[in-house]
């Protein structure tokens, strides 16, 4: 984990149908973490850190900007997030056409290590 948190961690969220907030947020460091935090006592600082509604992750990823041809090919982690020009013509017009910025892998970005850090005490 970029934070330094643990060598090795596992997250895993659930979410009921209608319930926009998450039921449950389960972290396994496999005993290699770091700091003198218990699994449950991070995914409790995660939560507090992190929205994880569903329009909040979608929005902070950019979920709905067209990235998903590049992303589908190659894998889509451990790549590196960078920004692309992209231009989209209409099928239906003659004329016209909408070119647009767009960020591609902001999942792998990591403008939240600081944050992190402080809240499970490493700054």
């Amino acid at each position: 984990m970029a934070a330094g948190v643990a060598d090795e961690v596992l997250v895993q969220v659930s979410y009921a149908i209608g319930v926009a907030k998450p039921m449950n947020l389960y972290v396994n460091t496999f005993g290699s973490s770091h700091v003198g935090l218990t699994d449950g006592e991070l995914a409790e600082r995660l939560l507090n850190l992190f929205d994880m509604r569903p329009k909040a992750i979608e929005q902070r990823l950019k979920l709905r900007y067209p990235i998903y041809s590049e992303t589908a090919a190659y894998g889509h982690m451990g790549r590196e997030p960078k920004v692309v020009s992209k231009t989209f013509r209409s099928r239906y017009e003659q004329e016209g056409e909408k070119t647009m910025e767009v960020e591609l892998f902001t999942w792998e970005k990591l403008d939240y290590v600081n944050a992190i850090k402080q809240a499970v005490g490493l700054q």
